[in-house]
């Protein structure tokens, strides 16, 4: 006897769809499987042949579980060689004539060892990719435990210069204190008249004395003369010379005067090579006596910049001059 059931066409459950992920040779292994198992005719269990089988009633025909049956006909899991071999015999016997199945058992076995390689070479991609993240994961690591050890290395280093340029401001307020030195109040205006001003300019090294009624006019005068060498120098080495002599040779005041008087004149290069060359070579106390005048003509940037470059470069002055002792 055969049954029959409406309302749902034969073998529709071998009518799987395949996801777009499934790869090329798993999925012709799947379709062969889905037309195979069209031809299977199962018993039931009161021994009733059925043109409209379930895929429970296929699935323990063929002695696999429904789940399974499912992933071997959606491509996504591969029968072992025994499973495809029983599935296409089975089939074979029910039609009385292997060619009705489209497909033969080498033909079949030979599908799926491809498809199993296929997964295989899949896997080894993905291994590959993975051992390639895991190198660039190490890369990463190291080059983060570099920048960990140098941005130590920058704060120590910063802490040291903050230390420096705290132990000079407190040198500028014992100077202060100490010392004052009087410079015009009137603000950024004409250097000469911040000159005329000061009752007190320092002179410069291995000249004579020059602390009387007309020390300020001519400091003044002096500074502005060697503000117009310096402008009217064509030669790179011609000016840096002429920077190295007026660093050593001026006072820490006409320092200070001659930056000011040449920013004023918007020559920014040669006041910024003056500081730097002055802070880097001279003593910390004439430093901080220039970035004091300085700051009393408000200009805090030279200043600063005095300071800095002076805390950058500690104990410049003082190992020239025990050179110079050793020597003489």
């Amino acid at each position: 006897m055969t049954t029959r059931s409406n309302g749902r066409r034969p073998f529709a459950w071998t009518e799987k769809e395949l996801d777009q992920d499934v790869l090329p040779d798993r999925r012709r292994l799947a379709t062969a499987l889905q037309r195979i198992c069209r031809h299977l005719v199962i018993t039931t269990s009161e021994g009733a042949r059925t043109t409209h089988p379930t895929q429970a009633q296929a699935a323990a025909y063929l002695k696999v579980s429904e789940t399974t049956l499912t992933r071997y006909l959606q491509g996504r899991r591969i029968p072992p060689d025994k499973t495809a071999e029983f599935i296409f015999n089975i089939a074979w016997r029910d039609t009385g004539d292997g060619q009705k199945l489209g497909i033969t058992q080498e033909e079949l076995l030979e599908l799926r060892a491809r498809a199993e390689q296929e997964r295989c070479g899949n896997c080894s991609r993905h291994r590959d990719a993975a051992r390639a993240a895991g190198q660039k994961l190490r890369s990463l690591e190291e080059t983060h435990e570099q920048l960990e050890r140098s941005t130590a290395e920058r704060t120590r280093e910063l802490g040291e210069l903050r230390q420096r340029v705290a132990a000079l401001k407190q040198e500028t307020r014992r100077v202060k204190d100490a010392q004052p030195i009087l410079v015009s109040e009137a603000g950024p205006q004409k250097l000469e008249g911040a000159a005329r001003a000061a009752t007190l300019l320092p002179v410069p090294h291995h000249q004579g004395d020059r602390q009387q009624s007309k020390n300020g006019t001519l400091a003044a005068r002096n500074v502005g003369h060697r503000a117009e060498e310096l402008l009217r120098g064509s030669r790179p080495d011609t000016t840096l010379a002429l920077l190295r002599h007026t660093a050593d040779a001026y006072t820490p005041a006409e320092v200070a005067l001659l930056i000011a008087l040449l920013r004023e004149r918007a020559h920014d290069d040669l006041a910024d090579n003056l500081a730097h060359i002055f802070a880097r070579d001279r003593h910390d106390h004439d430093v901080v006596r220039a970035a004091l005048i300085l700051h009393e003509q408000q200009a805090v940037a030279d200043a600063e910049a005095l300071l800095r470059t002076a805390a950058a470069h500690p104990g410049s002055a003082v190992s020239r001059a025990q050179e110079a002792g050793t020597v003489g």
